[in-house]
């Protein structure tokens, strides 16, 4: 009876598995739907500001003196006295004596030439004298020879005797012409003397050196005893009236720091004269040390008239006035040769579109921040870029919303949540104005720093 136990218990598990398929779907639910929520991505953001740009460019120079003078023997001889301030940096005013040479011949030479025209002075006043006496000869024998040719009119005197009297007469206007041609020879002497007498003065003149303006002794080549000739340089110095540097900037980008400007009509013009846009243009000269920045303000003087066949730059020059006059001991030290210092070109103020440099995407696209807080890739044109911020011509309005913190992945259409990025919209406004992003200390920090992006376009 026990292996019957088995049989019946496999087909209760049957037919209680058969029931069971027969009731699940009557007995089932279906099954749950689960909302897939879409989460939004936070960001940082700016409303695209219009802002007055100012563009700025920037080079490096050497600084150099806008008057250099470099003394040259005009007369040969020995150095007799050479001032103490003739010594290397040091700076005399215009007009101090700095150099002597021997003038013992020149005097001499000088001496002989006024003697002699003291002498031309004693013959001509000693030939007038006898001139007025043989005026007087000559006038009595004329009115002897009148008296004569009376007589002989009458038959009282002979002709020979007249004949004498006429020869006398014709041989005093000879005395007297030869006398008239020897005052007139020695005033010509006299003049020729006169000549050589301003000449020596002249030679003698140049055996004392002065400053010919305020300067900076740079170079002495001579020792006093020295004998030097005519043509040595002597010494040199610089003008401390102004300096020049001449920065050197890549041709064809400096467009962004000139508006349109008006061409002469050469139809209406005699004579229209082309100038570089670059003349005229503020500048800023600024000097960098380990600590602090020291700038002078600046004038664009000219533009080279040629580019360098190697780097393919154009030299602009700048000048700055009085830079000794502008030194402070220990702040503020003058503009002196050789100086290598950063030249920073400012083009005129202007309204645009700004955003930061970082914010464009290859080139040409800005994530912006749609009405429906989603990811819109937008296609933009630039018009022109400097180092912090980029200039747009078309693409965006302003107020829209630029997203100016890192996106990965940027999928179009992706819910963000904007934040407002002031830190990066106040330096955005700093160097779009031309202000200094970087902080400074010390004395002399500049006021603003220059983008080292730019160029050159005459």
């Amino acid at each position: 009876m026990k292996s019957w136990i088995p049989r019946i218990a496999l087909v209760i598990l049957i037919a209680v598995g058969f029931a069971a398929i027969k009731l699940a779907p009557r007995l089932g639910e279906p099954p749950q739907q689960v909302e897939v929520r879409d989460f939004a991505t936070r960001v940082k953001v700016i409303s695209i500001p219009k802002l007055k740009v100012q563009t700025q460019v920037t080079g490096f120079g050497r600084v150099a003196a806008a008057q250099v003078w470099s003394a040259v023997a005009e007369v040969a001889g020995q150095v007799s006295w050479i001032s103490p301030e003739l010594k290397d940096g040091l700076i005399v005013a215009a007009g101090t004596e700095l150099l002597r040479i021997d003038d013992s011949s020149y005097r001499l030479a000088l001496a002989q030439i006024e003697a002699q025209l003291r002498t031309a002075e004693v013959r001509v006043r000693t030939t007038q004298a006898t001139l007025k006496i043989k005026q007087r000869e000559q006038r009595l024998l004329q009115q002897e020879l009148k008296r004569q040719q009376t007589l002989l009119a009458k038959g009282s005197v002979s002709r020979s005797g007249l004949e004498q009297v006429e020869r006398q007469v014709i041989s005093g206007e000879g005395a007297v012409l030869a006398l008239q041609n020897t005052i007139e020879i020695t005033h010509a002497e006299s003049d020729v003397l006169q000549i050589q007498r301003q000449q020596a003065q002249l030679e003698l003149s140049r055996t004392v050196l002065t400053a010919p303006f305020d300067l900076r002794i740079t170079q002495v080549s001579v020792d006093e005893l020295q004998y030097i000739n005519r043509g040595q340089t002597l010494f040199s110095g610089d003008g401390t009236e102004a300096v020049e540097i001449e920065a050197r900037f890549p041709i064809g980008q400096l467009r962004p720091l000139f508006g349109k400007q008006s061409r002469p009509d050469t139809a209406l013009a005699s004579a229209p004269i082309w100038k570089p846009g670059a003349e005229g243009l503020q500048a800023e000269v600024k000097l960098q040390s380990s600590t602090h920045s020291i700038q002078w303000d600046a004038q664009v003087a000219r533009v080279s008239g040629s580019i360098d066949p190697v780097t393919q730059t154009l030299g602009i020059v700048v000048r700055v006035e009085n830079p000794y006059a502008q030194a402070e001991t220990g702040v503020r030290p003058p503009l002196v040769r050789n100086m290598y210092v950063e030249v920073t070109l400012k083009g005129r103020a202007h309204p645009a579109l700004v955003i930061p440099a970082s914010a464009l995407h290859e080139g040409k696209l800005l994530y912006i921040v749609n009405d429906e807080s989603r990811l819109e890739l937008r296609p933009v044109q630039q018009r022109y870029q400097q180092k912090d911020f980029v200039v747009l011509a078309k693409g965006v309005n302003e107020g829209e919303q630029l997203i100016t913190s890192d996106l990965i992945p940027a999928v179009e259409g992706m819910l963000l949540e904007p934040m407002q990025d002031k830190r990066i919209l106040a330096q955005l406004k700093m160097s779009a104005s031309g202000g200094n992003l970087q902080a400074g200390t010390g004395k002399g920090q500049g006021k603003g720093q220059g983008v080292n992006d730019g160029g050159v376009e005459q």
